[in-house]
């Protein structure tokens, strides 16, 4: 029970993260010349602050860490368990972020426009199946370099690169959108829909990259015998 209760915990701290991540993406977003090309890219870089603190601290993050739950497959069952605990934690620290933000951030109405703005277009897209698993593919790549670069320059470049990508491309992330939806404090049927989905598409998407990478591994063995 207390290892159960200690990643609950240790899912808060991490949707507290991405949320952190999230708001200065949307912070350089309003504040920053919107007139340059790099401006795009230069938030969607800040959001990985985000990613940044919870692989230095640790912390667990569903999408950081449902590409790799099939490594050790006696423990699978434990492991889901593990991801269910972790998700819930990350909800309830991205939503009660971007809440509380929603309500410190009311008479800045254009932060606040520019949140409903992020979070109804992520409801809108055409394409949230697709968004979704290229997210976590991205995710899992940040998170795998992190872990496998020895040099810690490398780690950060690691991270940076593939959360830049995602970001600027506009793909979906459930727990930021879920901060994105706490802030915008204007919840629907769809933006649960879209939650669903995310987190469904996320999981592909690491777990398609986990598959390749170990089929190119076997390749390789196969190769040198």
């Amino acid at each position: 029970m207390i290892k159960y209760l200690k990643l609950f915990v240790s899912g808060i701290y991490s949707g507290l993260a991405v949320g952190v991540g999230s708001f200065i993406f949307l912070l350089a977003t309003y504040y920053l010349p919107t007139n340059l090309g790099v401006v795009k890219f230069a938030a969607s870089a800040l959001f990985s602050i985000g990613l940044i603190i919870i692989c230095l601290f640790a912390l667990a993050l569903y999408t950081g860490r449902v590409g790799f739950f099939l490594d050790d497959r006696s423990k699978i069952k434990e492991r889901i368990i593990d991801l269910i605990i972790i998700l819930l934690g990350n909800a309830v620290g991205a939503f009660a972020l971007g809440i509380l933000l929603h309500f410190v951030c009311l008479n800045f109405t254009g932060l606040q426009g520019l949140a409903v703005s992020v979070s109804n277009s992520k409801v809108a897209s055409d394409y949230v199946f697709m968004e979704g698993i290229l997210c976590g593919a991205m995710v899992y790549v940040a998170v795998y370099s992190y872990k496998k670069f020895d040099n810690f320059g490398m780690k950060i470049i690691g991270i940076i690169v593939p959360i830049t990508l995602f970001v600027a491309t506009g793909l979906q992330h459930c727990i930021a959108n879920m901060f994105f939806f706490g802030m915008a404090f204007n919840w629907n049927i769809g933006m649960l829909w879209n939650l669903i989905a995310v987190i469904l598409t996320n999981s592909v998407g690491a777990l398609l990259v986990w598959g390749i990478a170990r089929l190119t591994t076997l390749i390789g063995k196969k190769q040198t015998q």
